[in-house]
């Protein structure tokens, strides 16, 4: 059984978001559980305005969940939340780049820092600044 980590992030219905939310979190944690997944971290990043209408909702509650799962329950999991009275819409990616950082360790990421090149960029910008703003005024 080869588990990949997912990242989940879920739209919820206000509606059940504000009166019902420990039975949500329960919901989407027993899909996952129920499909052989486990799960990482949740977390609730609140409620916002939709920028377009979403099956007739303007406002909506968003969840994300970092989860493993075996590669062959990913299709019954999206029907399973399409399905759900709860979730509005889901989009469910597979999370490489954490993945990887969790093998390597973040201790052993590599941070490059080349500070000698700085002053040169700061030196050019404030050269350039007075005469970029001319050619924008102009052409405004």
């Amino acid at each position: 059984m080869n588990l990949r980590m997912y990242e989940g992030l879920f739209l919820i219905d206000n509606a059940y978001a504000s009166t019902e939310w420990e039975n949500v979190v329960k919901h989407i944690q027993d899909v996952l559980q129920k499909n052989g997944s486990e799960i990482l971290k949740t977390e609730k990043w609140g409620e916002k305005k939709l920028a377009y209408k979403i099956k007739g909702h303007k406002r909506g509650t968003y969840f994300l969940v970092h989860f493993n799962a075996n590669n062959s329950a990913i299709t019954t999991i999206r029907r399973d939340f399409q399905l759900s009275d709860y979730v509005v819409r889901s989009l469910i990616v597979r999370d490489d780049k954490i993945e990887e950082l969790s093998q390597i360790g973040l201790s052993e990421v590599p941070v490059e820092k080349d500070t000698t090149k700085m002053p040169e960029i700061a030196d050019t910008v404030l050269s350039e600044s007075s005469d970029v703003s001319v050619k924008v005024a102009d052409k405004v």
